[in-house]
């Protein structure tokens, strides 16, 4: 992920203007300011639908941005159900399955990302997903799974009560905030490819994860989206997508105020920038579009920490305008 030409600095929203262990604070009066104005928000505590269908904070806002290109064209909104974003839909005989991958987001930590990989149709739904977490190759080379590329889904088996039991050949081998993402890596695959169980119990060879650092034994959920996801998902384009001008522009975040700065450079020349407006204290989906001649670009999506005009970069996307 790369962040020449662009100064950055850590940390998530609002970074500087709050201390992170007040952010729940200031998203939780957010909402409760957002609720009696008027705005509406859907669903249960964990919330609306991140794009693939997996429970996150809702939101229903509008945005607008302006690009500075050469011939400018853009136009945002933002949305409570975000939808999955492919390139094309899979050939015959092959299925769309989401993985979760972590990037360590310098000043952060690791944080969680998703992609779609299509793969040979047939099999259990999760075991299938996790088996190309296990085995696959993100897109996207600033992803990576965190879990040996050795490991084996033993069995998948629906315990009721909305538990889903995965039985594993081997265990992370990691320091406690690795292995907290990795097991949250697994949880957010497994449950994005069956929503209907939001729980996992991880078992290895049939046992507890033989864990140093953390107890396992117990199903686990997803954590808090705040601390757990990357702030903000570039969705369209995907990394080495082939597009046609004006490119349509779609990401999934969270900011200081809703705000994602998004640059585009061709090399390490900018050549055209906007923004979108998401959510603040929760997810939601954002779309504009830049109107680019032919050649290759690297989009970025950035946060800025509401005090000056540094940026924390938290998603690249590589692709070519035909």
């Amino acid at each position: 992920m790369s962040t020449s030409q662009t100064p950055v600095t850590p940390g998530g929203p609002g970074a500087g203007s709050a201390p992170r262990w007040l952010w729940p604070a200031v998203a939780a009066a957010t909402v409760l300011v957002l609720v009696v104005i008027g705005v509406v928000f859907l669903g249960d505590g964990g919330g609306g639908q991140e794009p693939g269908g997996a429970a996150m904070t809702p939101a229903t806002t509008s945005a607008t941005a302006s690009a500075t290109t050469g011939s400018p064209s853009t136009s945002a909104s933002a949305t409570s159900t975000p939808s999955p974003s492919t390139s094309a839909r899979p050939a015959a005989g092959r299925v769309s399955v989401p993985v979760y991958y972590a990037v360590d987001v310098e000043g952060v930590g690791p944080r969680l990302y998703r992609e779609f990989h299509a793969v040979r149709a047939g099999g259990d739904k999760v075991a299938t997903a996790l088996t190309e977490m296990f085995t696959g190759t993100p897109r996207d080379p600033d992803y990576r799974s965190l879990w040996p590329t050795s490991t084996r889904v033993l069995s998948v088996q629906r315990l009721g009560g909305g538990v889903v039991q995965v039985d594993l050949s081997g265990f992370v081998q990691l320091g406690a905030a690795f292995e907290g993402a990795a097991v949250q890596q697994l949880v957010h695959t497994v449950t994005a490819a069956e929503p209907s169980n939001p729980s996992v119990r991880l078992l290895v060879n049939g046992a507890v994860p033989p864990s140093g650092h953390m107890d396992w034994s117990e199903p686990v959920k997803r954590s808090a989206p705040l601390e757990t996801l990357g702030n903000v998902w570039i969705l369209t384009p995907v990394q080495g997508a082939t597009v046609s001008a004006p490119v349509k522009v779609s990401v999934y975040g969270t900011g200081w105020e809703g705000n994602v700065p998004l640059k585009v450079f061709k090399g390490s020349t900018e050549v055209a920038s906007t923004n979108v407006t998401t959510m603040m204290g929760g997810f939601t989906e954002a779309h504009t579009t830049i109107d680019l001649p032919p050649g290759t670009y690297e989009l970025r999506a950035y946060n800025d920490n509401g005090r000056d005009e540094t940026l924390q970069l938290w998603d690249t996307k590589t692709f070519t305008v035909r």
